[in-house]
Parts: C-alpha cells; sequence; structure tokens
C-alpha cells in the first residue's frame, strides 16, 4: 500500500500541513502532487482479485476524486472564484479552507448537501 502523506481531518477531509496554509495554490499543488505519487504507488497493488486489489480499488477511487476536487479548486483559482461557495456565492471561512483547502461549498451549504445525501 502506499505511504499516505495527507491525512484525513474528522470530518473526512484532506488535512492540510502546518507549512504553506497561507497560499493556497501551493498547498493545493503540494496535495495534487502528493495524491498522484500515492496513486501511482498503489497502482501495482490494482492487479490480481482479491481483497487487497479490491480495497485498492476502493482508494485509487477516493484517490482520483481528491485529486479531481484539488483541480477544481485550482481552477477556481485561476478564475478569481476561489474562497467563495459554489451554491450560494458566499465567502467560504478561511477555517473552512484552511481544513480542506479543496472545498468548494460552505458550511452551510455543505450541510445542506449532506442532509440531502442522507435522504433527511
Amino acid at each position: 500500500m502506499p505511504n499516505i502523506r495527507w491525512n484525513l481531518n474528522n470530518n473526512g477531509c484532506l488535512a492540510v500541513p502546518q507549512s504553506n496554509r497561507e497560499n493556497p495554490r501551493i498547498v493545493l499543488q503540494q496535495l495534487r502532487a502528493e495524491l498522484e505519487a500515492d496513486l501511482r504507488a498503489l497502482k501495482p497493488t490494482l492487479v490480481g482479485n482479491g481483497h487487497v486489489a479490491d480495497n485498492a480499488g476502493v482508494l485509487a477511487q477516493q484517490i482520483e476524486h481528491d485529486i479531481h476536487r484539488v483541480d477544481a479548486a485550482l481552477e477556481r483559482i485561476h478564475t478569481g472564484l476561489y474562497g467563495y461557495c459554489i451554491g450560494c456565492g458566499e465567502e467560504i471561512e478561511m477555517n473552512h479552507l484552511r481544513a480542506d483547502p479543496a472545498v468548494d461549498l460552505c458550511v452551510s451549504c455543505g450541510a445542506k448537501v449532506k442532509r440531502l445525501a442522507q435522504g433527511t
């Protein structure tokens, strides 16, 4: 299995190392490089049958999803929309962005999406 260097915080979001927290572009570029390295390290375990290959496949899908989120955040930086909620257009709280630099929803909109996904 790969050596995952980016951990999930208590909310299941990507946790950001203390260094370079103030520059989201640098944080996101570093995060993307780490995720790509993890995906490359994981690929050999995807071959074959059994639980290891199944688990590796699930992990690979999550890493690919995280890479997509990071790419979308980098695009929002490029267009000047980074830090604004794609749901309501309000600014996303800085602490929320620091906890997950690829986040695209404010806390309120994120909670609404979570409730809808849970069917409540």
